[in-house]
């Protein structure tokens, strides 16, 4: 069996329980090992092959990206091919019983990268981008509401209190918000593989927000029904919102998972423990939780260092 239809039964197969956005994640991956290895048939590939996949993507592979950029590819993003072709090996070997090469296919070294939180500021910025902007009008500047600020408003808040990921939080229906105890229920996408199902809870600065836009829509639509969709967006009309939003504010690095960061960060800032969070955030092991736990940490060392009142005195007068 070749490579591409070995991998026409994968996509087939994981269809149904990967989500759009890993699957499409993986024919790019895939389409790059076809490029190097050619579609030859999936039982003579070695491991000496895969090897030399990761090499080529490493040293010689050169990304055709939309905006003409052509460096090279991301130590992440090598690392998502590896773990696109161990995926598909994987399930080769499950489902026909075909030797595995991929066992012996180092995983190349990736360190990730350091991300930073939203500050206080960030977030009022982006609110307040979200609710009004400044137009010009007969040689005058006037302020101008939009339409859908109540919307972008509750959705950034949103995803800032809960640290849902942006497939969760489109996927929320009006049935799963319970405004009285200001719980979401976090639907499971297909098995429940990667999004667990559980319950955030949204502060009482959100919920307000949240309930406020549900108010209006209600007025402007009718009573709106439980099963609609609570925020009826595509994930990259999310992206082209905030693009718009860190535009407005002058924020950068606006996208929906950096919310996601912010929220794990801020919330063992403020004294959280890593259990709870690992179940908020919905993940199976404390891998990336401990990740976010080193990122704080050392945020606070470095805030430390900046504002420690003996440290400032010892550099004017020493003791």
């Amino acid at each position: 069996m070749n490579l591409s239809k070995a991998f026409e039964g994968y996509f087939y197969d994981k269809s149904a329980t990967y989500s759009k956005k890993t699957t499409d994640g993986y024919v790019f991956a895939f389409r790059n090992l076809l490029a190097y290895l050619g579609d030859k048939p999936i039982e003579d590939v070695t491991p000496a092959d895969l090897q030399g996949f990761i090499l080529w993507l490493q040293k010689d592979y050169i990304p055709h990206r939309w905006d003409k950029d052509t460096s090279p590819l991301t130590a992440a993003s090598v690392d998502y091919h590896w773990k696109a072709t161990r995926s598909l090996f994987h399930w080769a070997y499950d489902t026909m019983s075909i030797p595995r090469p991929d066992l012996k296919m180092p995983r190349p070294s990736f360190i990730r990268a350091h991300v930073s939180a939203f500050t206080e500021e960030d977030i009022r910025k982006l609110t307040k981008a979200c609710e009004v902007i400044v137009v010009e009008r007969d040689g005058k500047k006037h302020r101008q509401r939009l339409p859908e600020g109540y919307r972008d408003k509750a959705l950034i808040l949103t995803l800032l209190d809960t640290g849902l990921r942006i497939g969760e939080l489109l996927r929320i229906q009006m049935r799963d918000i319970n405004f009285e105890t200001s719980e979401i229920n976090v639907a499971p996408f297909g098995t429940g593989k990667k999004t667990k199902p559980r319950v955030v809870v949204l502060g009482t600065t959100a919920r307000r927000s949240v309930w406020l836009y549900v108010a209006r829509l209600e007025k402007e639509r009718g009573i709106t029904r439980p099963t609609d969709r609570l925020f009826p967006m595509t994930p990259d009309s999310v992206r082209q919102m905030l693009t718009r939003l860190s535009k407005r504010a002058g924020v950068q690095d606006v996208h929906p998972h950096r919310f996601r960061h912010s929220f794990a960060i801020w919330y063992l800032r403020g004294g959280g423990d890593v259990f709870t969070l690992q179940r908020l955030l919905g993940h199976s092991s404390l891998e990336m939780v401990n990740w976010y736990l080193d990122i704080a940490q050392a945020d606070l060392a470095i805030a430390h260092r900046k504002s420690s009142a003996l440290d400032r005195w010892n550099n004017n007068n020493p003791f």
